[in-house]
């Protein structure tokens, strides 16, 4: 290899090369609005901002699609000037996206692909348009804030609407929606705690920002669980495709979409389409969602006009897991190693606490001291694989949820089927032959931490894992048996941004070992190899993919809330531009998307604003010479680092009235004089040392025992004490001091007498 060499640096061309690419990736590029218009054919576009709060975190997504009244209009106006084409082809022409930048392609994927070119896509549904700047995560989650949500606003909000503010076009604020949905942590949370925070958030929205929210209580709340798992299976089916191009996910059984699986911090979703016998057995307890493929021109006849939108239906069954996220499920597993701990306790000064207990999920060599309940226990490591799985499987063996404890609940064996302890009669049964999954969030952070993937290659945009068993199994078997010394060495091996932190480190073995309890002991998951020894059972099958991202954009159950807020727009734009076109058909307007429970078809859930509701204003192009307002969020720098201290979210009421407290004593000591200063420092030091006097085991005698007749030491003795006697000889009787330095009575009368 040649060398660079300049006095005494010396310096590979490799290095020189690497060390270049190094300040181009770390040099951010200034965050630029989004555009109006397209620039092949002028359509606008439409803007969404949905805040997902989380229970670790807040995030804000932007996405955005082509306005559906421009999109209508459009291709009304080209098939008077053109042959008409084939219907799809022409949505896929006006949904293109646009690049608004040079050099940034990679940035202008679209949410909605099967990882195909952009030119090569097939249409039928909207195309959700995102880019990786268009996301920002904050910490903590908004249920922090539950002992004072007055700071909500300045403390979160404002962080995340800065990041909004600078992508939506200032001129389309006032008509681009702003959701925020709420998730576990705040179900966790009382109802009336729950409240406050969500009125100090709408006021915040209506009168600190322009965003557009007509209704707090449709914009602004805690959404349920089995919500977030339909929105989540909207935004998975989306990115890998199934909904444009179903004919390439042929599962069998007339079967195309893929089951959700969505492990949070407090609760995990699993959301799926059941098969045909599944769904006729189970139809009173399964969402039915409607959707409608985009509008396309009739090509017969001369008038031009729109074809019905074509409906498309799924049954799908959706349940949230509450308290079985990553993080509430160690907190269960603790609380159930505390409680199954028989030591006794220990006292100290702040509280009681139990003596040290063993865990075996975390590793030999480390100790942790984790609160549960309302007091302190610390955990020393054990590293032991066997009894790790073993203690997770009572937090699903005790478990209540969908009723009681199944009999098929069991613990691992190499000769055992899998256990269901989560499931029951009300849940459909799992199809493996058709039903594929796709483990996001918790799943794919655990298991690739556990498979250490290596580096993204340059161009692909896919990152995902196939779910084997037997390499999960004993992937975290080594792991948890491993001591931390040898884990952080491990560690420390790896590329520095590929490097867990020393808290995730400690908690790998615990996560993958829950990961394994709840696919495979909770949910019945097949352990193919295990359960179903022949190759040919599962041939070209695979149970479970773990994703963190699909052309080229990450997972969030947001892009499924924007997709169904789009589709309801166009079915919207389409009954009104069918109306305006031909007044005998003002009257008649297919259903919106949405979805609902089966049995409550009445709370039917539109994909846009609720009924009654008005929607978004209609597109207004950027007028110069009018005064836009801006708010402070505006201004503010959203690059710096958001997350918030602990100080900063909680109540200071005691803090304030120490401090008030201490400026009223200063004040009090300035006023007083320095006479009277010095004369309250003298006593307060008088009463310490007569304090520690008092105090049992001093031994600081003033006066020490001699030989009779040596006079001459208890004098210097005495006189070596003096000044530190001389508090004690004001205040003391005669009766205190040493009988040896009294003269008697008698013998003051008898030298009284001898001198006359």
């Amino acid at each position: 290899m040649y060398t660079a060499v300049s006095g005494r640096q010396t310096m590979t061309i490799g290095s020189l090369r690497e060390k270049r690419q190094d300040k181009t990736k770390h040099k951010k590029k200034p965050l630029k609005p989004g555009p109006l218009v397209s620039k092949k054919n002028g359509i606008p576009y439409d803007y969404l901002v949905i805040i997902d709060a989380g229970s670790k975190g807040s995030r804000v997504h932007v996405y955005s699609w082509l306005n559906p009244k421009g999109v209508l209009e459009n291709e009304a106006k080209l098939a008077h000037f053109h042959k008409i084409r084939d219907s799809r082809k022409e949505q896929e022409v006006s949904s293109d996206d646009e690049s608004d930048s040079a050099g940034e392609e990679e940035e202008n994927k679209e949410g909605g692909g099967g990882g195909e070119k952009e030119s090569a896509k097939t249409t039928l549904f909207p195309r959700i348009r995102t880019k990786p700047k268009w996301h920002k995560k904050i910490v903590p989650g908004i249920s922090s804030f539950n002992n004072a949500p007055y700071k909500i606003g300045n403390h979160h909000l404002a962080k995340l609407l800065a990041r909004a503010s600078k992508i939506v076009p200032k001129s389309q604020h006032f008509r681009t929606p702003i959701f925020l949905h709420a998730t576990a942590g705040m179900r966790l949370l009382p109802p009336t705690e729950q409240q406050q925070i969500l009125n100090e958030i709408c006021k915040f929205f209506q009168n600190q920002s322009d965003f557009f929210m007509p209704d707090c209580a449709s914009h602004v709340n805690v959404i349920d669980g089995d919500y977030e798992g339909l929105y989540g299976w909207l935004s998975i089916n989306t990115l890998i495709g199934a909904f444009d191009q179903p004919e390439k996910h042929q599962h069998g059984k007339n079967h195309t979409t893929y089951g959700l699986l969505d492990m949070g911090g407090a609760s995990t979703q699993v959301v799926f389409q059941p098969n045909s016998t599944e769904i006729e057995e189970h139809q009173n307890n399964l969402y039915h969602i409607i959707l409608r493929k985009i509008p396309a021109l009739n090509s017969s006849g001369k008038k031009i006009n729109f074809d019905e939108p074509q409906l498309k239906e799924f049954n799908v069954y959706s349940d949230s897991f509450l308290g079985f996220g990553m993080f509430q499920a160690r907190s269960r597993y603790l609380s159930s190693l505390v409680a199954s701990d028989d030591k006794e306790y220990q006292y100290h000064y702040w509280g009681r606490t139990k003596s040290p207990m063993n865990d075996p999920c975390i590793p030999k060599g480390f100790t942790t001291t984790e609160v549960v309940g309302d007091s302190s226990y610390d955990f020393i490591g054990e590293s032991n694989f066997e009894k790790c799985l073993t203690n997770i499987f009572p937090v699903l063996q005790n478990s209540t949820h969908g009723g009681a404890p199944k009999a098929n609940c069991k613990q691992f064996s190499e000769i055992d089927e899998t256990s269901e302890c989560l499931l029951n009669e009300l849940i459909p049964s799992f199809d493996f032959d058709v039903n594929h999954f796709i483990g996001v969030s918790g799943y794919w952070d655990a298991i690739n931490a556990l498979l250490s993937q290596r580096e993204k290659r340059d161009g692909q945009d896919d990152q995902k894992n196939d779910y084997d068993y037997q390499t999960i199994f004993n992937k975290t078997q080594k792991v948890c048996s491993q001591s931390w010394s040898t884990l952080l060495e491990l560690n420390m091996q790896k590329k520095e941004r590929k490097r867990l932190s020393e808290e995730e480190l400690s908690q790998l073995c615990f996560k993958a070992s829950w990961i394994l309890n709840f696919l495979h002991l909770g949910l019945g998951f097949p352990r193919f190899g295990i359960d179903n020894p022949s190759p040919e059972t599962n041939k070209g099958f695979q149970t479970l993919q773990l994703v963190e991202k699909l052309d080229g954009s990450a997972f969030s159950w947001a892009l499924g809330r924007a997709m169904l807020y789009a589709n309801d727009e166009y079915i919207q734009a389409f009954n009104n531009y069918t109306a305006s076109v031909d007044e005998s058909k003002s009257s008649v307007r297919i259903q919106r998307p949405g979805f609902f429970h089966s049995p409550s078809e009445a709370l039917y859930q539109f994909g846009a604003e609720q009924n009654n509701i008005a929607g978004r204003p209609p597109y207004e192009p950027f007028d110069e010479t009018k005064t836009y307002h801006y708010y402070d969020y505006e201004k503010y720098n959203d690059a710096n680092d958001d997350d918030e201290s602990k100080w900063n979210i909680e109540p200071h009421r005691w803090y304030g009235m120490i401090v008030f407290g201490l400026l009223l004593g200063i004040v009090a000591w300035l006023m007083i004089g320095s006479r009277r200063r010095q004369l309250f420092v003298t006593k307060v030091t008088t009463a310490f040392r007569k304090l520690v006097r008092m105090t049992p085991g001093y031994n600081g005698a003033k006066y020490s025992s001699v030989p009779p007749g040596d006079a001459e030491m208890a004098f210097e003795l005495g006189e070596l004490d003096k000044d530190d006697e001389n508090e004690d000889d004001n205040n003391n009787d005669d009766d205190d001091d040493d009988d040896r330095f009294r003269i008697s009575d008698d013998e003051e009368e008898g030298q009284l007498t001898h001198h006359s």
